[in-house]
């Protein structure tokens, strides 16, 4: 894992004052906030939400926070998470502490899923102890989760592998996108032996295991054609 990947968010977003009093403004509605509240019209709500995305794709690496996977803006932009789900607590709704951004698969997955160590709470947690989930401000990623060969994730604490199996860290497509990034960036040769060397591990943490197999497998074929084309 690079230390890109490893990243833990410095400091959340910091709204402007224009943005603080529209929030205010909602906030002090007779219901209080309320979960169709993140898609008010307001101007500056809007600025607020748009913002966000901008400061922490830049504070996040470009990454995803939970498969720390790049998504390029221009083709699929990442969306603003909540880390607490809005609905259980709108309070907490625009509180730059709970936002960050995710890919559009991994925060499908997270959905509704619940992430405090203790849901009943009325304050927000200041350390990654209060979250089941690895929260991106508070917690050192290389902590809880394991990359095997930098390619399939692996749990290291319970954190670790409740954000796995929450965001579905085992999907083939990340194996396979992370396998297409080494063979751009490093050697083939040693790469494929890696691969070779996944397959062997009594526990593959993929879930489509034969699809990833024969990845492998198109991918030792090609590279010896190529091999053999060149003697």
């Amino acid at each position: 894992m690079t230390e890109i990947e490893d990243f833990i968010i410095q400091e959340p977003y910091k709204p402007t004052k224009e943005e603080r009093l529209a929030i205010r403004e909602l906030e002090e509605k007779v219901s209080g906030l309320v979960p169709e509240d993140w898609d008010s019209k307001k101007t500056y709500i809007k600025s607020f939400k748009e913002n966000l995305r901008k400061d922490m794709y830049k504070k996040q690496n470009e990454l995803c926070a939970f498969c720390r996977i790049h998504t390029s803006p221009a083709c699929v932009p990442m969306h603003r998470e909540h880390i607490v789900y809005k609905k259980e607590h709108p309070e907490w709704m625009f509180l730059p502490q709970n936002l960050c951004i995710a890919c559009p698969i991994c925060n499908q997955y997270k959905g509704t899923a619940e992430v405090l160590t203790t849901p009943r709470t009325k304050t927000y947690p200041k350390s990654g102890k209060g979250f089941r989930i690895i929260h991106p401000l508070y917690d050192k990623y290389s902590d809880h989760i394991e990359l095997l060969n930098d390619i399939l994730y692996k749990g290291k604490t319970k954190k670790g592998s409740f954000t796995i199996e929450t965001c579905h860290l085992y999907r083939v497509g990340l194996a396979e996108e992370r396998v297409k990034n080494k063979i751009y960036e490093n050697n083939k040769g040693n790469i494929i032996a890696e691969l070779i060397n996944l397959l062997s591990l009594p526990d593959l943490n993929v879930d489509e295991k034969e699809r990833f197999i024969q990845l492998v497998e198109n991918i030792v074929q090609n590279y010896n054609k190529k091999k053999d084309n060149l003697v």
